[in-house]
């Protein structure tokens, strides 16, 4: 426990995976040591989400000895547990100032969307790289390379998750989560239209979200998005959103009352006034 009432901050000096549980080390390696805790759609659900490097926590009490540590972040506000192996992060006498998230303009965010097709999908991901320290610190037995690819990419943390997509492409400048993406920039007006009427109104980047799932709009024709099992993947917009159709309606707002719905929210600020040219595929 922290003592004294001091308050201890640190400073990501790795992608850091955060986890809603302090029995981290249970997930990696099980009883025969080169296992992960998966459950039944093979995902590991402690997972929340990975920080980028800089970002700052405030580490509340250390629960685990001798690395796990509760925190909390600006970077991940959520009213949920977080915990981190504090290997990945470095200690500050002083408080550090919060990382700045450089947005990167409209065309990098495309292409690097562009570039994450086929990335596999992975609950709480957003560092498509993986995490080459996550192995080291909790080691399989057997070698990484002789596990099936599914638990290697896994154990790496190798891949996004449909929110991870966007975070990751917009330098962790869009909110991690899909609960705060549905309420994010300003909405697009889509109540009462049909498929091609919506897509008349979209531009580049404007998501189609609602709580539990986002899917980008790379253009006017095309979709891109980070589903499981198939992972980062495209589509035909108009296919894909009249498959959403079929089982939510469009909406302005997002609200619970509204019963199964969608909203189209348009949250890039170089979009929000003016009509974007984007055409990438």
């Amino acid at each position: 426990m922290i003592q004294n009432n001091t308050v201890y901050y640190a400073i990501a000096q790795y992608p850091t995976p955060v986890f809603n549980t302090p029995e981290i080390t249970s997930y990696f390696g099980g009883k025969e040591g080169d296992v992960l805790h998966l459950d039944e759609q093979n995902l590991m659900p402690a997972v929340e989400t990975v920080l980028f490097p800089g970002a700052r926590v405030q580490l509340l009490e250390l629960v685990k000895q001798p690395y796990i540590w509760k925190i909390k972040t600006s970077e991940y506000p959520y009213p949920i547990d977080l915990f981190i192996d504090e290997r990945f992060v470095a200690r500050e006498e002083t408080t550090p100032i919060e990382r700045q998230a450089a947005l990167p303009p409209p065309e990098r965010i495309l292409e690097t969307m562009n570039q994450l097709e086929n990335t596999r999908y992975i609950w709480g991901g957003n560092w498509p790289q993986g995490i080459d320290l996550l192995p080291k610190f909790y080691p399989s037995k057997r070698k990484l390379n002789r596990l099936k690819p599914l638990i290697k990419d896994t154990w790496h943390l190798r891949g996004v998750d449909c929110s991870g997509l966007l975070h990751y492409a917009t330098n962790g400048w869009t909110p991690r989560n899909t609960s705060s993406l549905v309420h994010f920039g300003k909405p697009v007006d889509i109540e009462g239209m049909t498929a091609s009427e919506i897509l008349k109104q979209v531009q580049p980047l404007d998501i189609i979200v609602w709580p539990g799932h986002v899917v980008c709009i790379l253009n006017p024709t095309t979709t891109i998005e980070s589903k499981r099992p198939e992972g980062v993947i495209k589509c035909d917009a108009h296919l894909r959103l009249s498959e959403i159709m079929k089982e939510k309606k469009p909406v302005n707002q997002w609200e619970a009352s509204h019963g199964p719905s969608f909203v189209i929210r348009r949250w890039h600020p170089d979009h929000q006034n003016k009509r974007s040219q984007q055409t990438l595929h």
